[in-house]
């Protein structure tokens, strides 16, 4: 019986001990994952909306890196966990009367993150609710491949316009510190 105890409480202590060794081993930190996406709006593109306006369409794709986050890149190989906690969007360049009518977001291989609608340069700045399955597909991806690819697309209310959507993506990383 004491002997049965006695390896139990080695066996206890081992395993106590692994778990205090991986969280010794494990660094965390925040850091923000931004992107610029700039866009042009050509004048060929427009169509009439219902209320007979003329709308001008906009596609614009980039892929961003975990390399190129000067924080991260020493822990590329090392990563153990991303998750993106919030996202920001700012919409820098409009002009007085330009107006981006709407503006799809979304991550290749996961869908659209959001849907904005009538952003001018009076309300450029948006926090809004991502659809959270989505995010997760995101995430999925980023941890996998390191990289993912965000396409931003809509239409405005004139063209010929140019702009830039920044994207900033609050994330905590979690890798091995050895």
């Amino acid at each position: 019986m004491k002997n049965t105890f006695l390896l139990l409480l080695l066996i206890s202590t081992l395993l106590f001990s692994c778990d205090k060794i991986d969280e010794i081993n494990t660094i965390e930190f925040d850091t923000t994952l931004s992107m610029d996406i700039p866009v042009a709006v050509v004048g060929t593109t427009a169509r009439l909306n219902k209320s007979a306006q003329a709308e001008f369409s906009f596609s614009q794709s980039q892929t961003t890196r975990l390399s190129d986050i000067e924080e991260v890149s020493d822990y590329l190989n090392k990563l153990k966990s991303i998750a993106i906690n919030d996202v920001e969007i700012a919409i820098s360049n409009l002009g007085a009367d330009e107006v981006i009518n709407t503006i799809d977001i979304s991550v290749t291989g996961a869908g659209t993150l959001v849907t904005l609608t009538d952003i001018s340069a009076a309300n450029n700045v948006q926090s809004p609710d991502i659809d959270s399955a989505v995010l997760m597909q995101a995430v999925s991806i980023l941890n996998s491949t390191k990289e993912i690819e965000v396409t931003v697309s809509g239409t405005t209310n004139t063209a010929p316009m140019s702009f830039i959507v920044n994207m900033d993506f609050d994330c905590h990383i979690e890798a091995e510190a050895i």
